[in-house]
């Protein structure tokens, strides 16, 4: 499970009432409750970056939903040998690259707890779908409703190339105070092999170093590495990037070919 409801009220807990209700057997794992309140990118990244750690066939429920009781769709994504249930509002956009995709529109009414609440989809409609697939398995997805090829995206969920190197969002910030970014290591390897010169990493005005662990950087100083979920991250070594840096989610970060 992945929402923004964090723990303070009961939502979390009402869902897993109803799935526990219908498939008493499942075990359920919290991957985070704490996304920013709205913030469908956050929560996209963090989802992309760790979902391939779980088993086979697991169902990622992800509650997200700004635009609840709206018509945006509520659909089942199959992809990459694993379920997907929550709004399509850009939250699955990643999984528009997955070739092996089904995407279906949750229309079936049968699936659902009743009355459905104009504002809680999370209880009435993505917990007792996810239950019911998690109790009679992947033979029920013809019966929850119709095929769609298409899943909405969002903006600033992959970095945008520009004339001499990526412009990269801060998409998530760990209770550590790191900024993780967008940008993957994957991106680098292309600008720090293009011959000669280096890469030149910048936030706001300042330029940082990139270093391989967080013991390399000197005391005090903002530096970059590529963190655990393999994207770049700025940190200040035992402190709290954050704070020193007064950052926030949506700040941009430059890479840029640099010849000295």
């Amino acid at each position: 499970m992945m929402t923004d409801f964090g723990l303070a009220d009961p939502y979390v807990g009402v869902m897993k009432g109803v799935i526990a209700d219908i498939a008493p057997e499942c075990a359920i794992i919290d991957l985070t409750h704490e996304i920013q309140p709205q913030n469908i990118l956050q929560g996209s990244f963090l989802l992309s970056a760790t979902f391939r750690q779980f088993p086979e066939g697991t169902i990622f429920l992800c509650v997200i939903d700004p635009g609840v009781g709206t018509s945006r769709r509520p659909v089942l994504v199959s992809a990459w040998n694993a379920f997907f249930i929550g709004p399509d509002n850009g939250l699955f956009g990643f999984l528009i690259e997955a070739p092996d995709k089904q995407v279906t529109h949750l229309t079936n009414p049968a699936f659902f707890r009743h009355p459905v609440s104009h504002t809680f989809h999370g209880r009435d409609i993505f917990a007792p779908v996810a239950a019911h697939l998690a109790h009679l398995g992947p033979r029920i997805l013809p019966e929850l409703g119709e095929t769609r090829d298409t899943l909405v995206d969002i903006e600033g969920r992959l970095p945008v190339k520009t004339t001499d190197g990526i412009e990269g969002t801060v998409v998530h910030i760990d209770r550590f105070g790191n900024l993780i970014t967008n940008i993957p290591a994957s991106r680098l390897t292309p600008l720090m092999n293009a011959g000669p010169g280096k890469i030149r990493i910048t936030f706001r005005n300042r330029v940082l170093t990139l270093l391989k662990t967080f013991a390399e950087a000197p005391p005090h100083e903002p530096c970059t590495l590529i963190g655990s979920t393999s994207h770049l991250e700025i940190f200040v070594r035992n402190a709290n990037a954050k704070e020193i840096l007064k950052a926030d989610i949506g700040e941009k970060v430059y890479v840029r070919k640099y010849h000295p």
